[in-house]
C-alpha cells in the first residue's frame, strides 16, 4: 500500500511524538508521554486517515526464541507463518473503552509499534490491512489474515464482503452474538478490511465501525484481544516505539529485546511499564517507576579465538578423523543459554565452505550440539567449557543434550 507519508502535524499536539522514530528516545520520561498521549487521544479519525494512523498503542506481545529447542528469530521480524501469510498480527487499544486486561500470548512483554503518522525516513510504516473487534485466530484464515477461518462452519469473508456486507458496528455485533453466545465458534467473526483500494472515507468508516463494536463487546470480551493484521515489514525494519513489560516476569526478556533490537538495527529504543486495566471500564497506566534490575549482560563481539582442522585418531571414529579444534575467547568461555546461537553463527560462517563441514553435513546439527556441551557439561568437578581446546567432529551423530552430556560431548 503505498500512502503520502509527509503529512503535516500540528506542533502544539505533538511536541513529544515527533521525535519518536529519532535513532533513541532521550529519556524513557519522554518516551512515556509519547505513550500516554497516543492512549489518550480518542480522535474518530486522522483527518482523512483512519484513527489508528495517529492514536492508540498497537501493540504485540513477543516470546524470545529458546535455543535449547533450537529457535532462532528475533521478536520484531516477521516469523514463518507471518511470512507465509503476508502479514502478522497485533492488537490495538485505546483509552475509550477498547481495553484488555493483557498483551495475550501468555507472555508479560512485547513492544508498542510506531502508528503510521509519527514514522519518518528512513524508518518505513507498517499498515493495518484488517481489523477485528476481537480475537479472530488470523493465523488460521486465508486472504492475508483477513478472511475464511478454515476452523469454522461458517464461510467468512471481510465485513465489507458478506452477503448481506456488513457495515456498521451495530451489524457487527449482531453477527458476531449471534453465532457466539454459546461460547463454541468465538473464531467466527469477520474482520473490516483496510486496504487499498478503497477511499480515504472508506477507510475511515471501517475504522469507526472496528471501534464502535469492540466499546459495544468490550465488557463481555475483555479477556480477548482486539486483533489487527498488519503489512509485514522488511527485515529489521519495524519501527518500534517502545518495549514493554506488564510485570517483572517480562521485564528481563524486554531487556533482552532492547540490546538485541539496538544491536540489530542501530537505535535504542526505551522500556515501558504497561498495567493493563484490572476493569473493563478501567484504564491501562504506564510507567517509567520500576525499581532498577540489573542490565542484560552485553553480548560478546567475539565469541572464538581461534579454530582450525586438525586429523587425529578417535576410537569410534577412525585413525584420522576430521575435528575442528576451536578455542573461545574469555567472554566465549561465559556465555548463557540465549548466545549459543550467535556463537555456533561465527563458527558456522567462517567454516560452513570448508570441505570438512559440508563433507559431513548429513549429521546436521551435530556440531552445533557438540558446542552446546561443551558449555553445558561438568565432569569430576571441572566444567568442559574451561578446556584449552574444544575438539568438534562432523562425522559424529545427532543426539539429545541429555546423551550428549552422558557421552562426554562425544556422541558415536
Amino acid at each position: 500500500m503505498q500512502r503520502r507519508l509527509n503529512k503535516i502535524i500540528p506542533v502544539l499536539v505533538f511536541p513529544l511524538l515527533l521525535q519518536a522514530t529519532s535513532a533513541y528516545a532521550e529519556s524513557c520520561a519522554e518516551t512515556l508521554k509519547q505513550v500516554e498521549t497516543l492512549y489518550n487521544k480518542t480522535v474518530s479519525s486522522c483527518g482523512e486517515d483512519p484513527a489508528s494512523d495517529c492514536s492508540g498503542l498497537l501493540v504485540r506481545g513477543t516470546h524470545r526464541a529458546d535455543p535449547a529447542k533450537g529457535q532462532q528469530w528475533d521478536v520484531w521480524n516477521p516469523s514463518p507463518k507471518a511470512k507465509e501469510l503476508g502479514t502478522f498480527a497485533a492488537s490495538w487499544m485505546r483509552a475509550d473503552g477498547i481495553s484488555y486486561e493483557d498483551p495475550g500470548m501468555s507472555t508479560q512483554n512485547g513492544y508498542l509499534i510506531t502508528p503510521v503518522d509519527l514514522v519518518r525516513k528512513p524508518e518505513t510504516p507498517v499498515h493495518v490491512y484488517c481489523a477485528f473487534p476481537n480475537d479472530a485466530w488470523t493465523d488460521f484464515r486465508d486472504d492475508r489474515g483477513c478472511g475464511n477461518n478454515r476452523n469454522t462452519t461458517q464461510t467468512e469473508a471481510v465485513c465489507q464482503a458478506m452477503n448481506p456486507p456488513i457495515s456498521s458496528a451495530n451489524a457487527w455485533v449482531a453477527h458476531f452474538t449471534r453465532f457466539n453466545n454459546d461460547r463454541k465458534q468465538d473464531q467466527l467473526q469477520c474482520g473490516f478490511n483496510m486496504r487499498n483500494p478503497m477511499s480515504s472515507k472508506e477507510r475511515v468508516d471501517a475504522f469507526k465501525n472496528f471501534m464502535g463494536a469492540r466499546q459495544v463487546i468490550n465488557t463481555r470480551e475483555f479477556q480477548t484481544q482486539t486483533e489487527f493484521r498488519l503489512g509485514n515489514p522488511k527485515e529489521d525494519e519495524l519501527p518500534i516505539l517502545a518495549f514493554f513489560y506488564s510485570d517483572s516476569r517480562g521485564l528481563r526478556d524486554a531487556q533482552l529485546n532492547q540490546q538485541d533490537y539496538e544491536r540489530k538495527t542501530g537505535k535504542q529504543r526505551n522500556i515501558i511499564k504497561i498495567d493493563f486495566p484490572r476493569t473493563p471500564n478501567g484504564k491501562a497506566t504506564f510507567s517509567c517507576a520500576a525499581a532498577p534490575q540489573p542490565p542484560a549482560k552485553p553480548f560478546c563481539d567475539k565469541y572464538i579465538q581461534s579454530s582450525s582442522w586438525v586429523q587425529r585418531p578417535d576410537p569410534k571414529l577412525g585413525p584420522n578423523t576430521w575435528s575442528l579444534q576451536v578455542v573461545p575467547t574469555e567472554c566465549g568461555r561465559q556465555i548463557a543459554d540465549n548466545e549459543t546461537d550467535r556463537m555456533f553463527a561465527e563458527l558456522y560462517n567462517a567454516h560452513k565452505n570448508d570441505d570438512q563441514w559440508r563433507q559431513y553435513s548429513i549429521n546436521g546439527g551435530s556440531l552445533r550440539r557438540q558446542l552446546v556441551c561443551h558449555l553445558a557439561a561438568v565432569y569430576d568437578g571441572r566444567p568442559v567449557r574451561n578446556k584449552p581446546e574444544w575438539n568438534l567432529e562432523p562425522a559424529r551423530p545427532y543426539v539429545d543434550q541429555q546423551k550428549a552430556v552422558a557421552m562426554q560431548c562425544n556422541p558415536y
